[in-house]
């Protein structure tokens, strides 16, 4: 009885042993198929891209302010906008990559770019300025039309200029 109780723990892993053998030697059957059969692609269907292909460039930004630093990226068509706990503000720009971080709420953001080598990173972070003044422009000019509203004045004339300055002409009467 003894005999039998030592053996069938040993007959069972001899079982095991064999199914799980058998099942590896079919998996590897098959892979070998799958790579005869992507032999038949042609050549010119096949990309390969390598990590020395990319590039990270970091430039320092006038976007001191979050909120309009969001919203800004947002209306530039990012994707995936994340803040993590340090501060940092990630997002996808069609295939850049951008990281905003800074030092402290007194200094502007920083951006790191992940882009290909061939893509034009500085013409990328023209838009996004250009974005973010015509942001901050408008939050002053609500700004001020809320503060002239707050004391009882009202803006006699409203001129825009051929630069998209705004002059306000305020009837201090």
């Amino acid at each position: 009885m003894s005999c039998t109780v030592l053996a069938l723990p040993y007959a069972l892993a001899w079982i095991v042993g064999n199914l799980v053998i058998a099942g590896v030697a079919e998996s590897k059957n098959k892979i070998v198929q799958n790579v005869k059969q992507s032999e038949t692609i042609p050549c010119d269907e096949v990309q390969i891209i390598s990590e020395k292909h990319f590039i990270e460039k970091s430039f320092e930004t006038p976007f001191m302010d979050k909120a309009l630093l969001i919203k800004t990226i947002e209306e530039h068509g990012a994707n995936g906008i994340n803040e993590t706990d340090f501060g940092q503000i990630k997002c996808f720009c069609d295939h850049y990559e951008l990281i905003f971080e800074r030092t402290n709420a007194n200094n502007p953001y920083y951006v790191r770019i992940k882009a290909l080598d061939t893509d034009d990173t500085e013409s990328k972070l023209n838009d996004l300025n250009s974005e973010y003044a015509v942001n901050v422009q408008e939050a002053s000019y609500n700004s001020i039309v809320s503060k002239l509203e707050e004391n009882n004045l009202e803006i006699e004339n409203e001129e825009v200029c051929d630069d998209n300055t705004i002059v306000l002409t305020v009837n201090l009467e």
